[in-house]
């Protein structure tokens, strides 16, 4: 990563920088004295003047090095520090670990939250970051929704692990991976909406785009799969010595989606879909190792021919997630609205709400006649 110290930074309505000797009065006053501030933390509310006096002391010294990256927030409007936010980096996992307080006078001003964005895009742009995290009480619910808002996703909560001032307790831990970040600032630079969504196939080398191997009678698919896993890239070679159990699968699982499709008032063409991502995601072309693809828009088909998973559909049925987990494309229009996020948002959130955090929607085509034209 590329150490840049604590540099200052400036938002909206916020200056990030170093804390000085003449923070001492207000970073005392503002937040370091207040028990309310340190409930859910390891260290103790400085009992005076002098306890802070020395901590900046301490800071003094670590400034002095590039991989120190501690700031007070200043908020414009009053010209003091009303809180700090800190990052902890792990050269060896490129990771970074956030920590903030804010004073209590503050809270619910969504300041938290703009100084947490402003450091999220810092370490990913400027140090080169590859995963941001956090963590906090199980019981500190606003900052756990802090993180949410700034587009982390929750990764899974460590039961009686944490010492805080509130004795032995759970932990909930957070992230934001680069490839998610830059997934989010891609989609939100396109401007998406429910009007302009669009699906992305992937091809694996040696195989064709808007195929189905499950489409081929079964002699003439392992046949076909053995040619493919010769040729293959991909990180998982489902096509080699794991192509029988493979192909048992994914024909159950595509026997239950045409029940559930069904259900839902879908009118499917065939009982072999074609799979497509909702949008796009990088991961998926880091995993086949093929940067090929084919788009088409969402609007184009209708509701009776289209029906969407919150993650790989294998995955779905193998976690026994078999109800309400295949939405016609009205059911997801519906979701986005009635959720109050972004469509980008949405699009990235769904995915870890059901295990997969950094995941994908997956698509099923189930008429040919959308991707006639691009056979």
């Amino acid at each position: 990563m590329n150490n840049l110290g604590t540099k200052k930074l400036v938002t909206e309505r916020l200056i990030l920088r170093k804390i000085t000797d003449n923070d001492a009065n207000d970073m005392f006053s503002n937040w370091a004295s207040d028990s309310e501030v340190t409930k859910f933390l390891t260290w103790k509310e400085h009992d005076n003047i002098n306890v802070t006096h020395d901590y900046i002391k301490l800071l003094n010294v670590q400034y002095q090095s590039l991989d120190t990256y501690i700031w007070g927030i200043e908020l414009k409007e009053v010209g003091k520090v009303i809180g700090s936010i800190s990052g902890t980096c792990n050269e060896e996992t490129q990771s970074v670990h956030i920590s903030c307080c804010i004073g209590t006078k503050w809270w619910n001003q969504k300041i938290a939250r703009e100084a947490l964005s402003a450091l999220v895009l810092f370490f990913i742009e400027e140090v080169g970051a590859n995963r941001i995290e956090a963590c906090c009480d199980a019981q500190n619910k606003p900052a756990g929704k802090v993180l949410l808002r700034c587009g982390f996703q929750v990764e899974g909560t460590l039961r009686q692990s944490y010492l805080s001032k509130q004795g032995i307790t759970d932990i909930s831990w957070y992230a934001i991976m680069r490839q998610d970040y830059l997934r989010k600032k891609f989609m939100d630079e396109k401007h998406l909406n429910i009007d302009n969504l669009y699906l992305t196939n992937y091809r694996e080398t040696g195989g064709l785009h808007l195929r189905s191997i499950m489409r081929l009678p079964k002699e003439e698919a392992y046949k076909i799969a053995k040619q493919l896993s010769e040729n293959s890239t991909a990180s998982n070679n489902r096509y080699g010595d794991y192509f029988e159990r493979y192909y048992e699968k994914r024909q159950a699982t595509e026997e239950w989606l045409y029940k559930q499709f069904i259900k839902n008032g879908g009118k499917p063409e065939t009982r072999h879909p074609i799979y497509f991502v909702l949008c796009e995601c990088k991961s998926f072309q880091n995993f086949y190792g093929n940067e090929e693809q084919i788009q088409i828009p969402l609007k184009d088909i209708t509701n009776e021919h289209i029906s969407f998973t919150p993650r790989d559909s294998m995955h779905i049925k193998d976690m026994g997630l078999t109800e309400g987990t295949v939405w016609s494309k009205n059911q997801l229009f519906n979701m986005i609205r009635e959720s109050s996020k972004s469509v980008s948002d949405f699009i990235l959130d769904l995915p870890a709400m059901y295990g997969k955090p950094g995941g994908y929607i997956e698509v099923q085509l189930w008429s040919d006649k959308y991707i006639e034209h691009l056979l």
